[in-house]
């Protein structure tokens, strides 16, 4: 099947309004031009130092840049430093196809510029000229930002324009969101000498928590004092006091972008920047429009409540998947949520070892599985299907009649990168679950690896504690065994037998028939001691010739019994052996009550009295 035009986009946290709405919109757009979409989305950054920071950031390695016709990048929605510049000199690299920058971004794309300093200077205006106010405070962005700067660069204007002085005790900078609402109602509140007659937002956001701070000193809104935002938001129509903004004109951002790189491939001329307006919304928050917008609420508290519902869901999500064992089951739990949160035909790849150019994500994938895979729990819903990454989705399974939106999100436990999963684009069903299903299987595939290196480590722990020729235990195995025996708790009628074995004329076969067959004698030993003493006690090689073990047990015959069994296992072995040579071994054991395990070392020594005084009789009797 030939492929379609594609088409790249950067976005970052997509559950967003602004973000679904410019996905939504392209989508509509971009798809009837018979594009394929594939949206690069990260989910932002805890701070600009972590390590998750950068494998978010390496959402930027995954695709092949010459497999598009045209890249467009939302960089005022990444929220991890650096991100626009290292992804505009990896686009540089592989492609000189057309790259859009919207609302703000580098000046080495094409642009799509809102015109943050000219609204944000109507929205002063507004407030001087329509509503003759002159005590105004202003609450920033984060100066990081170029919208924030040219927002409170178009406040500054409009102030100075109307002849207000702008001062630090008018101006506080937030985060665009409400967690600095206490200090900027603290602030202005103070300012003008307590006068402050409105306060200009360069968010909704922070402008609607900065009304519910006011409401809960007691200062209502807009009965005594004015308030605006920025975006419109829908909880800023939603809000008991409906809030004025600004609309941003996602449409014509969405249009204008395509159109563009659509001019470019053709050849026509296309200017650097283009540049877009607001629609200013008067509304109840200034003291305007007192009609509410048409919403429809139901949907709107169902939306809340399905987020809250996610929210909680998360964390238990991410706990249980780490709670599967295998990788198998974690697979089959994933399952269960897709079919919750509305998630479709959802692709999870996996990297291979076929690294390049220091890129965390290999040139081969693996597809794993694909989401939902049956409606019931499968036994082994597992793929395993190779194919390379410059593809993001095998043609074999990605194989729509119609142009298609894909989501691609990476996966990746702090900068450890596992690969990125897939889901179509379903109008508003993308929830913020979407992160946590990053989350959620990179816990499961970080669970999965700290169990192999678990399992090698244990083994690597125990191969220690083996001797590599008899497959018995060492002398160091049999100290930290035999430490474990002074403490460990026994029946009152325990037994415990401290058992040490020689292996006779050693020398003798070494120099005569050579030490491939003092080997032999060694390993045949320690075979008959281990049948004797079985596999749940303590058997041990502890030197080229010496062996020791312990036995617990009820019988009170058992030293009588142990000592008859060794010989008896012992000529046995002899007779398999059928070798020129006869194996003999002398043993000591020593039996004492479990009582007395405190005392092993003692014991241990009488045993080791016990098989010299054994080797000596035998010496004699030759």
């Amino acid at each position: 099947m030939k492929k379609r035009k594609r088409l790249a986009v950067f976005i970052g946290e997509i559950g967003r309004d602004y973000q679904k709405q410019f996905i939504n919109e392209l989508q509509r757009v971009a798809c009837s031009k018979g594009y394929d979409i594939f949206v690069f989305n990260n989910f932002g950054a805890y701070n600009s130092t972590t390590l998750f920071d950068s494998g978010e950031r390496d959402v930027i390695n995954i695709p092949v840049f010459s497999e598009f016709e045209g890249i467009i990048s939302l960089p005022d929605t990444f929220d991890i430093d650096g991100m626009e510049t290292m992804l505009l000199n990896k686009i540089k690299q592989e492609t000189n196809c057309p790259v859009v920058s919207v609302r703000n971004g580098s000046l080495e794309t094409y642009r799509v510029i809102f015109d943050n300093f000219g609204t944000l200077y109507e929205m002063t205006n507004h407030f001087i000229n329509d509503h003759g106010f002159k005590n105004i405070c202003y609450m920033s962005g984060p100066m990081r930002f170029e919208d924030s700067v040219k927002r409170l660069e178009g406040f500054k204007a409009a102030m100075a324009d109307a002849g207000l002085e702008v001062t630090d005790d008018i101006i506080i900078e937030g985060d665009f969101w409400k967690f600095a609402s206490v200090p900027a109602a603290d602030k202005f509140l103070k300012a003008y000498g307590g006068k402050t007659e409105a306060v200009i937002c360069a968010n909704d956001y922070m402008a609607l928590g900065l009304i519910e701070e006011f409401a809960a000193r007691g200062i209502k809104v807009p009965d005594d004092i004015r308030v605006s935002g920025f975006d419109e938001v829908i909880e800023g129509k939603a809000s008991e006091v409906v809030l004025t903004t600004v609309a941003i004109p996602v449409e014509e951002m969405v249009a204008k972008s395509v159109e563009i790189i659509e001019d470019v491939n053709n050849g026509k001329e296309v200017p650097a920047e283009t540049g877009l307006t607001g629609k200013i919304l008067p509304k109840a928050s200034c003291g305007c429009c007192f009609d509410r917008p048409l919403i429809d609420y139901n949907s709107f508290v169902n939306r809340l409540t399905d987020e809250y519902v996610n929210v909680r869901r998360s964390t238990q999500f991410i706990t249980d998947i780490e709670n599967q064992v295998t990788e198998v089951d974690k697979l089959n739990f994933v399952n269960t949520y897709n079919h919750t949160f509305r998630v479709q035909n959802m692709y999870l790849c996996l990297c291979l070892d076929d690294f390049k150019d220091d890129n965390p994500y290999s040139e081969t994938m693996l597809l794993k599985t694909i989401y939902p895979f049956n409606d019931e729990r499968t036994e082994n819903p597992i793929i395993n299907y190779k194919f390379p990454r410059k593809d993001i989705v095998p043609d074999e399974y990605f194989n729509h009649d119609e142009p298609t939106c894909h989501i691609i999100c990476p996966i990746h436990y702090k900068n450890m990168t596992f690969g990125y999963f897939v889901t179509e684009w379903c109008d508003r069903d993308i929830t913020i679950f979407l992160g946590p299903y990053g989350e959620g299987f990179a816990h499961a595939y970080n669970d999965l690896r700290l169990q192999a290196q678990s399992s090698e480590l244990a083994e690597i722990r125990k191969q220690n504690l083996i001797d590599p020729l008899t497959g018995i235990t060492n002398r160091r195995g049999f100290e930290q065994s035999f430490n474990v025996l002074k403490t460990q708790n026994f029946n009152e009628d325990d037994l415990i037998s401290f058992i040490s074995v020689d292996l006779d004329n050693l020398k003798t076969i070494n120099d005569t028939y050579g030490h491939a067959e003092g080997d032999i004698a060694i390993k045949s030993v320690a075979d008959v001691l281990a049948e004797v003493v079985t596999a749940e006690n303590i058997c041990a090689r502890v030197g080229g010739d010496e062996f020791y073990a312990i036995m617990i047990s009820s019988d009170p015959d058992t030293q009588e019994n142990t000592l008859k069994r060794f010989y008896e296992i012992l000529e046995a072995k002899n007779k398999e052996l059928n070798k020129e040579y006869s194996l003999h071994a002398s043993i000591g054991i020593y039996t004492v009550p479990s009582s007395q395990a405190d005392k092993s070392v003692e014991h241990l020594q009488v045993a080791d009295k016990l098989m010299y005084e054994s080797k000596r009789k035998y010496k004699e009797e030759k």
